[in-house]
């Protein structure tokens, strides 16, 4: 059975669906599956060792010149690998229209959400087959749902497994033992302060960890330049693909991250990890994965550096 799974973005929303490969090439081992991602998280379904290809959308940068010729070219490109892969079945799990749209191009029928259920209404006309499964069940909860219904087995809701690898050899100026920190997140109401950042650090330090502070775009580089120069050891990699930060958090003995897409790679990739949302409720979206995991905090609220640090003892072993 060669099936194709329409997950474009985000980050954190792609990693949400990896569960669902595991549940998949467990009811069927001879599974061949293809995924259809945006460009910026190509990388993302990779770590799952069953997903065998992943094809690429550019939506966000097409709509910038959606009649340049190049923009042409690719798009006729993508319509023609997704054609000539000749899939025997296609699950849209991304709900847009664009998404569903583009799993269309696949000449083959499409399994996606019902319309009441569906992030865009729209998207529902370009599906042969509807789900009925709410965003109110949590977004690896409905992903893992979506694929057992449309390819036909059972799964056990509460246990999903990620079952990711990030084993390739990424080089650190960072000896010993470190704790990766994502301090920067798309919204500033999502951002932990600065000086807790320092603080915490401190007391990892003296825990034998020193920190690694990732960042994504030119802003978040010099937050993560800020924090790190008023700490001992600390360190500031340079811009690397995801492939390789996957595997510098796959090496970490701690994630500790803001409420965005690195942090939910680490724990997916079962590394010891405690979230800090501050602005999202933790009923509906937290931390999952193979290993240790907590989240903490709220909608309106704070966590101490206190309960941050009795939280990274707590996963890491430490008591």
């Amino acid at each position: 059975m060669k099936v194709l799974i329409v997950k474009t973005s985000s980050m954190g929303d792609i990693i949400h669906a990896l569960p669902l490969v595991h549940d998949l090439t467990a009811a069927h081992p001879d599974a061949e599956i293809h995924w259809l991602a945006e460009e910026s998280f190509r990388d993302i379904p990779t770590f799952a060792p069953a997903v065998s290809s992943v094809h690429r959308t550019a939506f966000r940068r097409w709509r910038r010149t959606p009649f340049a010729a190049s923009v042409r070219e690719e798009i006729g490109a993508l319509k023609s690998a997704l054609r000539e892969a000749d899939y025997d079945a296609v699950l849209d799990i991304q709900g847009l229209l664009r998404s569903a749209v583009a799993a269309r191009w696949t000449g083959k029928p499409v399994t996606g959400y019902t319309r009441r259920t569906v992030r865009e209404p729209l998207a529902s006309w370009f599906y042969d087959k509807t789900l009925d499964l709410p965003e109110s069940l949590g977004a690896v909860r409905r992903y893992r749902l979506a694929a057992a219904e449309a390819f036909g087995y059972a799964i056990d809701e509460e246990h999903p497994v990620f079952a990711l690898r990030a084993d390739r050899a990424v080089p650190l100026p960072v000896s010993g033992p470190y704790a990766a920190l994502a301090v920067n997140t798309s919204r500033d109401e999502k951002l932990w302060p600065e000086a807790h950042w320092v603080r915490l650090s401190e007391e990892l330090l003296r825990r034998g960890m020193r920190s690694v502070i990732f960042w994504g775009n030119p802003e978040e580089r010099l937050r993560a330049e800020r924090i790190a120069a008023r700490i001992e050891g600390a360190f500031v990699p340079e811009r690397m693909p995801l492939a390789d930060v996957g595997a510098v958090l796959a090496g970490a003995r701690l994630m500790v991250g803001v409420d965005t897409g690195l942090a939910h790679l680490a724990a997916a990739l079962g590394r010891p990890s405690v979230g800090i949302f501050v602005s999202t409720p933790t009923e509906t979206l937290r931390l999952i994965g193979d290993g240790p995991c907590l989240s903490l905090g709220g909608v309106g609220e704070v966590p101490t550096v206190e309960a941050v640090l009795n939280a990274a003892d707590a996963v890491t072993g430490a008591r």
